[in-house]
């Protein structure tokens, strides 16, 4: 369960300040992209939950627009490069079949 502070949301060692819309592990400023930056926020708000490919493409780019599945896998992939910029471990889970998880 994530600790929320005002508009933080806090996972482990990683703090998604969404008023500010700056992310920071470990002490350090992540740059994300914006798509990444909501994928984040989204697994932030239930940590362990499994997403599905499906329910990321909703949450993120939203129900009225097309977007291939495995658009997911590109940012999920950007996501964890820059979890892990500073030697963090992999935060984000493969569930094979299903989809993603944070923790």
């Amino acid at each position: 369960r994530p600790a929320t502070m005002g508009e933080r949301l806090t996972f482990a060692d990683i703090i998604l300040d969404s008023a500010e819309h700056r992310v920071f592990r470990a002490g350090q400023t992540l740059h994300l992209g914006p798509t990444e930056f909501r994928l984040l926020s989204t697994m932030m708000e239930k940590p362990g939950r499994v997403w599905t490919r499906e329910q990321l493409l909703d949450r993120v780019w939203g129900r009225d627009i097309y977007v291939d599945t495995r658009t997911i896998d590109v940012h999920v992939g950007r996501l964890r490069k820059a979890l892990m910029k500073n030697g963090g471990d992999d935060p984000l889970r493969t569930v094979r079949g299903v989809g993603y998880a944070l923790g």
